[in-house]
Formats: C-alpha cells, sequence, structure tokens
C-alpha cells in the first residue's frame, strides 16, 4: 500500500472520530476549541468533498458566535483570557470568511473589537510579546480587508501595535538580563514585522526595531526547546540580511524531532500563511507513524472532548496529515 493512500486512510480515520466528539468540545478558541475544530472541518469537506462535514462546522460556528454576542459576560481579567479566548478566536473568524467557508455579520467583530480594544483591557497585554504579535497578525489582515471608511481606524491600530512592539524591546534597558522569549512569539514576531515593511510608511520603524533584535534573538534561540520552533524562526529570518548569520539553520537536530514538531510545522504554516518548506524528516516521520496500526487505536483510545483541538495530539495530526495529502495532489497535478 503506498504512502499517500495510508495517510490517507489515518486521516479520514481521525476526522470523523473529532466530527463524532465535537459538540462536547466545551471551549471556543483557536488551538483548544471549537474554532480550530470547523477550520479542520470545513478544509476537510472540500478537499474530501464531504458536504456533511461542513454541517459539523456550521454548528461549531454558530454556537461560537452565540458565545461572542454575550462577550460582556466574559471577564478579561487576565493575559490568558485575551490570548486563549479571543485573538484566536478572531483570527480564526476572520480566516473562514476570507476562505470563503462562512459569512458573517458585521455585529459579532464589533463586539469582540470593543472588547479588544478598549482601554480597560490595554494593560492586560500591553508588555507581552506573543499577544501583541498576535493582535497584529489580527490587526493587519483587519486592515487589509477593511472598508475605505473604517481604513483610518485600523491603521492607527496597526501604528499603535508597532509602538508596543518598540516599548516591549526597550524593556531590556530596565533589566540586567536580556528577556528570553519562546521562539513561537519571535516567529510571528517577525512575520508580522516582514509583512509591514514591505509597505513603506513602515519600512523604517521596522527597520528601526530591528537594532534591537540580534543579541536577544540569539539567547532566545538557544534556550529554546522545540526543535521545530527553532528551524522555522531560522528559515525566517533567511530573508533578513542583517540576521542571515544570527543563528543555524541546523538539519541534523530534525533527526530528533518528536509527533508535537510535525504538527507544530504545519500549524504554524496556516498561523502564518507562509509556505515554510517542511523539511523530509518530518514528513518521514508522519508517514512512519501513520504506518503503525498500533499507535493509530492507541491515539483513537485516548481521544475526549479535551484532546481534540487543533493544539492537542488528535487534531494537530489531523491538520498534518491533510495538508500532507492536498499537497501531494498538488504535486500530481502539476506534473
Amino acid at each position: 500500500m503506498n504512502s499517500y493512500k495510508i495517510l490517507s486512510d489515518c486521516l479520514d480515520v481521525f476526522v470523523r472520530q473529532i466530527a463524532k466528539t465535537n459538540a462536547l468540545v466545551p471551549k471556543t478558541g483557536l488551538m483548544t476549541g471549537k474554532i480550530g475544530i470547523a477550520i479542520l472541518l470545513y478544509h476537510y469537506a472540500r478537499y474530501k468533498n464531504e458536504p456533511e462535514m461542513a454541517k459539523y462546522a456550521d454548528s461549531l460556528i454558530d454556537i461560537s458566535v452565540q458565545k461572542i454576542m454575550q462577550l460582556d459576560k466574559i471577564e478579561l481579567e487576565s493575559r490568558n483570557a485575551l490570548e486563549s479566548v479571543l485573538w484566536g478566536v478572531v483570527w480564526g473568524l476572520d480566516y473562514l470568511i476570507r476562505q470563503e467557508f462562512v459569512q458573517m455579520d458585521k455585529d459579532v467583530f464589533e463586539k469582540i473589537d470593543t472588547a479588544l480594544f478598549q482601554e480597560k483591557n490595554r494593560a492586560l497585554h500591553f508588555f507581552d510579546l506573543g499577544v501583541e504579535s498576535k493582535k497584529g497578525l489580527y490587526v493587519w489582515n483587519r486592515l487589509d480587508f477593511s472598508k475605505s471608511s473604517e481604513v483610518d481606524i485600523w491603521r492607527q491600530r496597526m501604528e499603535n501595535c508597532v509602538r508596543h512592539f518598540r516599548d516591549i524591546l526597550m524593556q531590556r534597558y530596565t533589566s540586567y538580563v536580556l528577556p528570553v522569549y519562546p521562539c513561537s512569539w519571535l516567529i510571528r514576531f517577525f512575520h508580522i514585522c516582514q509583512t509591514l515593511r514591505e509597505h513603506t510608511p513602515y519600512r523604517s520603524k521596522i527597520d528601526m526595531l530591528y537594532e534591537e533584535l540580534p543579541e536577544f534573538v540569539k539567547i532566545s534561540y538557544h534556550n529554546e526547546k522545540s526543535l521545530s520552533d527553532k528551524y522555522m524562526l531560522a528559515e525566517l529570518l533567511t530573508d533578513i540580511p542583517m540576521f542571515k548569520e544570527c543563528i543555524p539553520v541546523d538539519d541534523t537536530t530534525l533527526q530528533l524531532m518528536e509527533l508535537t514538531d510535525v504538527s507544530n510545522f504545519y500549524l504554524t504554516r496556516l498561523f502564518l500563511g507562509r509556505c515554510i518548506t517542511v523539511p523530509e524528516a518530518v514528513d518521514k516521520l508522519l508517514v512512519s507513524k501513520a504506518e503503525d496500526p498500533q499507535w493509530i487505536d492507541e491515539l483513537l483510545y485516548q481521544l475526549n472532548q479535551d484532546n481534540i483541538g487543533l493544539g492537542n495530539c488528535i487534531g494537530g495530526l489531523s491538520w498534518a496529515l491533510l495538508q500532507w495529502c492536498m499537497e501531494r495532489d498538488k504535486q500530481k497535478m502539476s506534473v
């Protein structure tokens, strides 16, 4: 049996089990809840031409929107609330609209934006590079697709994000040690910065930000445990001349990667919208696991309402399997 059929069959088994369990998922968010599962099911339905899966996704979105419209009942008392409850949700909804999976009333986003940008919530995320980078991705998407009457509002919010980036980076001068950031934060940060830098009004500001970065990028990279995040950060930095020699792209460590790294590669490409090359070692690991019936049975046995999101094992692997199969189909069509 060839690898394509093995992975495609494995994908079918995982997604069908996820679809059966999705109604029990209590959370709304992108990585651990309904929005992420909906993204997986919509793409699977389109790829496999299975409209029933799209109906499952529709129900998840309906429930999520109902919760959003009750946003005044959500207490934004912590940075975690902003990160897990809202930024992932709004990014996911915006993504689904762009992919033409759903249509959304403007009232939904107005409700979210009121909560996200009101003054009293600024302190919850102001000095967190990870949350501010997620915010930047969302703001850029809204600016990119905003109506002419809303452009100025979103442009000002984008300017505020860039200013907040600088304030965060300047914190290092008030401390005796350089900050150490997870590479996942830096990946999002450099992605949004490079996106902005392609537009003249932001170029000089981004270049000024970059001047503050090389030393603590090296330190953060050295302290990072995730092999996939280290690899992807190094890949992103090869496109920026001043960081080209900053950190190495080390292919040898890829042989040590685990399944969490496999999922992370494909999910990071989703969030960034960048076609970062997936190393051969990653795909080899995915194929080898999918060929093991005992491994599949063990994962299905562990499946429950708390671990089927995109950020968990089966959800993340299902996304990786789906992308692997779709890319192989594209390669066949191009031959």
